[in-house]
């Protein structure tokens, strides 16, 4: 079995924690394992690393206010809790100029949002 991306908010820290420790133990006893661990709250992340959860590796752009991750093919900054669509990488994979169906099948494959935020269009 294989999950991609599983994404969730509280209310609270601790019902964060509670919740994560519930999806972990959920997941173990089905032989899958949670990696990458990503929060907009630092204190969250050293109680998942003291718990010995595999947390999303913490670097410069973290402490700059500024970390970005991929959920479900979107960009999240954890930061202000947003998902943005890349439409640069879009843009430049559609200015290629090829006038075939499998061309504008794969542009349309490109802009699917998986949680429907982004519907299908030309």
């Amino acid at each position: 079995m294989y999950v991609d991306d599983w994404i969730t908010g509280q209310d609270t820290r601790e019902e964060a924690l509670l919740i994560s420790l519930h999806a972990e133990n959920i997941m173990k006893k089905a032989g899958i394992e949670m990696t990458k661990e990503i929060s907009n709250d630092t204190t969250l992340m050293s109680q998942w690393a003291a718990k010995g959860f595999d947390t999303y590796p913490v670097d410069t752009s973290v402490s700059l206010g500024s970390n970005k991750t991929k959920v479900l093919g979107l960009s999240c900054r954890t930061v202000d809790d947003c998902l943005t669509l890349d439409t640069k990488g879009l843009l430049e994979f559609f200015s290629t100029n090829k006038n075939t169906k499998k061309f504008l099948l794969q542009v349309i494959g490109k802009i699917f949002g998986p949680l429907g935020l982004v519907p299908p269009s030309l």
